[in-house]
């Protein structure tokens, strides 16, 4: 049996870190020595882009693996596990808001008959929903991703998927960052034209996980850190010439943030056991329920501070610097405590 990789979990604390960032903007309002905090923002936000595509591709990596150990009838069950965790919070997410509709506006026919009426589309089953579930599309493009890429990879044709997930992954990218030079009619950030891509990386990073071994330590692990560094960099300079120059959508991938995501990758083989026993990877193992459950925290908060008349705090320091953390741990905390609580209900 293949011993884990624990630099996987290492980087998977990283990278959520900066995916809940994407959602907090903690520092949009912080203006910090003549910088406008939406600049700040703008750089930070850009740089943690990596976080999405790399989860992405560590499914498609472990379920790979997986399937080697035993079998096919891995991808079912895996697909299961996430049908299971996006009804689960999609039904949770849907009563929260439903609560907060009525403490806005009172026990009133319209205004819940109006927040019903949103749902009531197949998007729900493919995009996923608005409102505070909006993180949620994550869950249903890995299915949809996931459930394609088992069809692909069970006919042997991975590398075949490979080339045309990139093909649709370019043309998604004329709903993102490239929308400046055309704009496509429909949303991109879902699993054929996003997800699927990253899935399939991953899964080739785990068929092929020998040689990419291999290649991977010819050089010491703070090399491929620097060129993570210097992609991240070319990240930062295409989307300011994609949203800025080009007048495009500021995007949620790029086409340099395939090197991003390959260059961790590069790094974990490197250097498996980052993070070994520590309690930085077991908050990694658990991040997907900092995922599922971060925006709930955020809207509380973000409600709590508005009510309270205390909005003028976003633009202190303090805010930009504490504010994810905050959210990261109080989510890791509560998801945490929701899951001892389970046996008790079970």
């Amino acid at each position: 049996m293949m011993k884990r990789i624990s630099s996987i979990d290492f980087v998977k604390f990283i990278a959520m870190f900066f995916i809940v960032y994407i959602h907090s903007h903690s520092f949009k309002e912080v203006d910090l020595f003549g910088i406008e905090g939406g600049r700040i923002d703008f750089l930070i936000d850009t740089f943690a882009r990596f976080g999405v595509p790399f989860f992405f591709m560590v499914s498609g990596y472990l379920v790979v693996k997986q399937v080697e150990r035993k079998g096919g009838g891995y991808f079912p069950k895996y697909v299961g596990t996430l049908i299971n965790l996006y009804v689960a919070w999609f039904l949770f997410f849907f009563l929260y808001d439903l609560v907060m509709v009525i403490l806005d506006k009172g026990f009133k026919s319209e205004p819940i008959i109006e927040y019903i009426s949103t749902f009531l589309t197949f998007d729900i089953f493919y995009y996923g929903a608005g409102h505070t579930q909006y993180h949620l599309w994550y869950l249903l493009a890995a299915t949809w991703a996931m459930i394609l890429f088992a069809l692909f990879y069970y006919f042997g044709k991975i590398e075949l998927l490979l080339v045309i997930s990139f093909v649709l992954y370019v043309v998604g990218l004329f709903d993102q960052s490239y929308s400046g030079i055309y704009d496509l009619s429909f949303e991109s950030r879902e699993g054929a034209f996003f997800g699927i891509f990253y899935i399939t990386l991953g899964g080739m990073f785990g068929k092929y996980q020998s040689p990419f071994t291999q290649i991977s330590r010819r050089f010491k692990p703070w090399v491929w850190v620097l060129v993570f560094i210097g992609f991240s960099l070319l990240q930062m300079i295409e989307r300011e010439i994609t949203a800025h120059a080009l007048g495009g959508d500021s995007g949620n991938y790029f086409i340099s943030t395939i090197l991003v995501a390959a260059a961790l990758f590069m790094f974990i083989f490197s250097m498996p056991n980052i993070g070994e026993e520590t309690l930085i990877n077991k908050i990694g193992k658990n991040t997907v329920g900092i995922y599922v459950i971060h925006t709930v925290i955020l809207d509380l908060t973000n409600r709590l501070v508005n009510f309270a008349g205390l909005s003028v705090i976003r633009e202190h320091l303090l805010w930009g610097l504490l504010f994810t953390p905050y959210l990261f741990i109080v989510s890791y905390l509560l998801y945490m405590s929701l899951q001892r609580l389970k046996p008790k209900f079970g």
